[in-house]
């Protein structure tokens, strides 16, 4: 099988380390195991983003990078400019220069690499758009089977959780052809898809996400922990934590009031922190201000900022508990990297975190403060429910793993072509 894949989001993160999300992650693991396989033959697109797409791929894959389905033309103009930029650090000064007068000069000689060469392509091709929009030639054609990954509608069902930047999945939806099939990360995520857009349900698979097992699992040295720590900012004191982009969605406002509550209460130990991991993301300026309104809750806050993957599963690991209250979710993949890490967790009753929790972890309303206060009181002053929860959180990780994520991609791949 030919299979084309939508490496752009990667390419974006080649440079901005911070747009690395969750969502870059999957389309990782999606890429890296079609370049393994066997019954694959991989390309990458880049529909927007080219030369950092393709020096993504370079720095991954060194000489065994796959090819590029963009038109030749495209493809020789971004090894130009890699070339010119592989004499300066990608967070230089110079490098900024380039990019931008790269950019510029596409943009005034109307290059559009979003423009494919369809019949170009091998026979047995499909195509995946793995975040942004199919692309105009590529829908146009009608000549390859298409297949869209929706990982969720948040921003259309909760506008007003996001900027009016947020319009991906618009458009997404908006260009989305009827004759393709679409994957998404859970039921929950499949169920709100096709109730809001009347899309065949049949044509609509959910295949759930997993966390890496290279950067999700327990840490036992404590020498590693302590080092991460201090790193941080985060003293040698018990701590909770919850890693989320600090914005309304993911109700950390509503997590730092209950853990107020609690200081207020002395329902605590007197040392327990609180460590909020996460880039400031939209309406940040009301989470600080929830954070500031008592000198006794801000001295027991420590906000860690963007924190680079390695050093997740030791600060994961060295917590008592993990905490995400989202408000809702296509997935939720930070619960499950804490369980398979080790660490017992409190999380939202919502249906997409539901499936990846099961009754491994204890879920309570999101707007519930006196539930959610209990909770951290149960966990913080039990050591015996947080191994109980502990050990049942790593055996609810492990029915989640990429390989399965892989092989049931493969089997999608396979029924679309066949059935051509």
């Amino acid at each position: 099988m030919n299979i084309i894949l939508d490496a752009s989001p990667l390419g974006i993160g080649f440079y901005h380390r911070q747009a690395r999300t969750g969502i870059s992650r999957v389309i990782e693991q999606l890429i890296s195991g079609m370049h393994r396989s066997p019954e694959v033959n991989l390309l990458l697109a880049a529909p927007t983003h080219i030369a950092e797409t393709m020096r993504y791929a370079q720095s991954v894959f060194d000489d065994k990078a796959p090819t590029f389905a963009n038109k030749p033309r495209e493809q020789y103009l971004a090894r130009l400019e890699n070339h010119l930029l592989g004499y300066f650090s990608p967070d230089g000064k110079p490098t900024k220069v380039i990019r931008e007068l790269t950019y510029r000069t596409r943009r005034a000689v109307g290059h559009d690499v979003s423009a494919f060469n369809v019949a170009s392509l091998p026979k047995q091709t499909l195509y995946h758009a793995t975040f942004f929009p199919i692309p105009e030639t590529i829908r146009q054609s009608r000549a390859l089977p298409m297949v869209q990954s929706i990982y969720d509608i948040i921003p259309i069902l909760h506008p007003e959780w996001f900027t009016s930047g947020e319009q991906t999945v618009k458009q997404v939806l908006a260009t989305l052809p009827p004759d393709a099939w679409v994957t998404t990360i859970s039921q929950a995520t499949k169920d709100d898809f096709c109730a809001y857009t009347g899309f065949d349900p049949n044509r609509v698979v959910p295949i759930l996400l997993a966390a890496s097992p290279t950067l999700f699992y327990p840490v036992t040295d404590h020498a590693r922990q302590q080092t991460v720590k201090q790193k941080l900012g985060i003293s040698d004191k018990p701590y909770l934590l919850s890693l989320a982009t600090l914005e309304p969605r993911k109700n950390i406002a509503h997590l730092i009031r209950s853990f107020g509550q609690l200081v207020d209460e002395r329902a605590l130990p007197s040392d327990v922190q609180l460590v909020l991991v996460g880039t400031k993301g939209w309406k940040f300026d009301e989470i600080m201000a929830e954070a500031s309104k008592s000198p006794a809750l801000a001295s027991r806050l420590v906000f860690t900022g963007f924190v680079p993957d390695e050093d997740l599963a030791p600060l994961y690991s060295g917590a008592m508990a993990f905490i995400y209250p989202s408000l809702y979710e296509g997935f939720g993949l930070p619960p499950l990297e804490a369980m398979q890490c080790g660490l017992p967790v409190i999380t939202s009753t919502i249906p997409a975190i539901s499936e990846v929790v099961g009754k491994a972890a204890i879920q309570v309303s999101p707007t519930n403060t006196d539930d959610l206060c209990q909770a951290i009181i149960t966990l913080a002053k039990s050591p015996s429910i947080r191994a109980e929860l502990s050990e049942k959180g790593l055996k609810q990780a492990s029915l989640f793993g990429w390989d399965k994520f892989n092989a049931e991609h493969i089997t999608l791949y396979k029924t679309i072509l066949n059935g051509q």
